[in-house]
């Protein structure tokens, strides 16, 4: 068979339709992940082999409309306008027809050959709703498809009718939604002003017309792409603001307004309601997990377990991984130095390279499990109700709910807590919340907190020193959210629009599919930049190498002697100042790196006790608590915000309130007399 052309299909739908499923459904693992141009916004690009056709299927953001309120339907609205692709999937929920219909009558009105799937028919023949697929279909004037994108039910009947619009088997024709009359005549006059000009775009002349009396960017955009427009964009803003004198409101409102109650009375023809309203299980679940007392009490039960059960799961792989990466460590070691390799290349491909691998390859099990734990809750529908726990809280920090979710995992680790806000709904959220996140105090902190406060303070107050750099955690990421939030990063916040979805099993296969991809991802783009980190901070702690590695001789030394005077008036010394660089790769390792630096004999304890008093302990507890995230943490900020500004800020942010508050704790003491 002859080898058809490459045609581009793009799914759209609104958020929570089961969009990516469909997508994951008919791509599996065949997709590349990147980023639209200019946005940090991800991209999906899938493909799929339909009877010859190479098919290209962009992911499109989820959006409630082209007339965008969001970036995401900024993205949505410029992809349509500006590249129209060959065909359009879009996709509705069945048990709630009318909240998406008002995006499918955009999308058909374009005129570009569509199919609409309709999306988790188990749930609505659960619930006793009936839906007229050929009236559907009649009415809309596309192909109407019933299917069940998690078990893969009607997805042969899909690709089937794919090929059939493909091949102009099945006719498609763009509805008409009835408008003001005063209205509906511009538009025809617009339409016949049209047909005048010299157009090559698949786009629909009404729907051009509808787009260039409504102005904007989305006019700006298609005068830009076609210059023969200019004339009667012109002619329809002058049309635009006699109209909407007369009407008394905006023309966007007026097409909302009439594309909706069309979405009504298409929803009140073609579904037909069960006759006995049944409370649903959902309900009755809801009615415990929504309660107003213990509701948020369970939330933080379920992220407890989610973490512990992340870490009590992980920690014993990373362990096994850390001890095959040291063997490999040691028999290269043997090996190269029998070949009489010189002791400086030895050391930097030992400890510096193959040392920054172990620290990608040891995340590996917790992002992994980290992912499937997070998408079994999202699939559930769990996560949908935790940020509507949560959502009257953030909003003090101009977050929603969801924000708060990747805070309280940074409590396990930083990490997958970053790389968790791709699923908030704006940049703004996402930017401002992975700044907040490095400032939770992670695991790896704690260990050295427990460290710490147990030699340097007595039993009865090291649990207190704890808790209270727990506490100064919470008090940071609020004080750092309030000094952000005038910033206005990413953009304005953008309107956070609260859903609440059925429960549902989550299948096996979506969730391993979907943790793949995500880790995938991880090992991709943050491994390049965790190993060159790792690398600069090792030939930092032995170069020149003739001296004892982490010594005031070394360039981390003289680094560490030159910002003395900064940081000597918090009682950090070039010492804990090169073994806080060390914490750059990871801050477990300070510990370690303060016993290299403080020289070998006695125990670690009684070593580190020497050289640090309780208060000065104290500081450094705090500048470890704020400071620079560690490399990992830093490359995933760089990767989720496509931004070396963004991965800046996050480090001169945490440097500078660092330094802030040990200075208040440093000083205050010394004020006090406890040195």
């Amino acid at each position: 068979m002859q080898t058809m052309p490459e045609v581009t299909l793009a799914i759209s739908a609104i958020p929570n339709s089961g969009k990516t499923t469909l997508f994951n459904r008919l791509t599996g693992a065949n997709q590349t992940v990147g980023n639209w141009t200019g946005v940090s916004v991800e991209k999906k690009v899938g493909r799929l082999s339909l009877d010859g056709y190479h098919v290209r299927i962009v992911d499109l953001p989820g959006a409630y409309s082209i007339t965008p309120s969001s970036l995401e339907e900024e993205i949505v609205r410029n992809f349509f306008l500006d590249s129209p692709p060959d065909m359009i999937l879009n996709v509705v929920e069945a048990a709630n027809l009318y909240r998406g219909l008002g995006m499918t009558l955009q999308l058909c009105m374009s005129g570009i050959p569509m199919v609409l799937a309709v999306n988790m028919m188990d749930e609505a023949r659960r619930r006793g709703i009936q839906i007229d697929f050929e009236a559907f279909s009649r009415h809309l004037g596309t192909p109407v498809v019933p299917l069940v994108a998690r078990t893969g039910e009607g997805i042969t009947e899909l690709k089937k009718v794919l090929l059939d619009v493909l091949e102009k088997k099945e006719p498609c024709r763009a509805p008409h939604i009835s408008l003001p009359p005063i209205l509906e005549q511009t538009i025809t006059d617009l339409c016949r002003e049209l047909e005048g000009q010299e157009i090559s775009t698949h786009l629909d002349k009404r729907f051009v017309a509808v787009r260039l009396m409504e102005g904007g960017e989305a006019a700006e955009r298609l005068v830009h792409g076609q210059p023969s427009l200019q004339t009667v964009l012109q002619s329809a803003q002058a049309k635009r603001s006699r109209i909407e004198k007369i009407l008394k409101t905006d023309i966007i409102t007026v097409c909302a307004q009439c594309r909706f109650n069309s979405a009504r009375g298409l929803t009140m023809e073609v579904c037909k309601p069960p006759e006995i309203l049944q409370t649903s299980i959902t309900e009755k679940i809801d009615k415990l997990l929504m309660h107003r007392l213990i509701g948020l009490p369970l939330f933080f039960a379920v992220m407890f377990l989610l973490f512990q059960g992340v870490f009590a799961l992980g920690a014993p792989l990373q362990d096994w991984i850390g001890a095959g990466i040291s063997m490999v460590q040691a028999w290269l070691k043997n090996y190269l130095s029998a070949a009489a390799w010189p002791p400086m290349i030895i050391d930097f491909l030992i400890d510096g390279i193959i040392e920054g691998g172990g620290v990608v390859a040891s995340f590996f099990p917790i992002i992994a499990l980290f992912f499937i734990f997070l998408s079994v809750i999202e699939d559930t529908g769990y996560m949908a109700r935790a940020a509507f726990l949560m959502d009257q809280i953030m909003h003090t920090l101009n977050l929603d709910g969801k924000a708060f979710i990747s805070l309280f995992l940074g409590y396990g680790c930083n990490v997958p807590a970053i790389m968790s806000t791709r699923i908030l709904p704006g940049r703004h959220s996402r930017l401002l919340t992975m700044l907040l996140v490095p400032f939770t105090l992670c695991t790896a902190r704690l260990q050295i907190f427990v460290f710490l406060s147990g030699i340097l303070f007595a039993a009865s107050i090291a649990p207190l020193i704890v808790f209270s750099l727990y506490a100064g955690s919470f008090l940071i990421i609020l004080l750092a959210g309030l000094i952000l939030k005038p910033f206005h990063l990413g953009g304005n916040p953008e309107p956070f629009i609260m859903e609440v979805p059925p429960y549902r099993l989550p299948l096996p296969r979506t969730v391993l599919l979907r943790s793949w991809l995500e880790v995938k991802e991880f090992l991709y783009r943050a491994a390049t930049l965790i190993i060159a980190g790792v690398a600069v901070v090792w030939f930092l702690t032995h170069y020149p190498g003739h001296v004892p590695a982490g010594s005031e001789e070394t360039l981390a030394g003289q680094i560490g002697k030159g910002i003395a005077i900064l940081l000597d008036p918090i009682g950090i010394y070039w010492q804990e100042s090169v073994a806080l660089m060390f914490g750059f790769i990871a801050k477990e390792i300070v510990i370690g790196a303060m016993a290299v630096i403080y020289g070998s004999g006695g125990d670690l304890g009684s070593q580190i006790s020497a050289h640090l008093s309780p208060l000065r302990g104290l500081s450094l507890m705090v500048f470890t608590l704020i400071y620079t995230p560690c490399v990992a943490a830093l490359a995933v900020i760089h990767t989720e915000s496509r931004s070396w500004r963004i991965t800046g800020l996050s480090v001169l942010l945490g440097l500078g309130l660092a330094w802030i508050m040990s200075f208040i704790v440093y000083q205050g003491g010394l004020m006090l007399g406890f040195e």
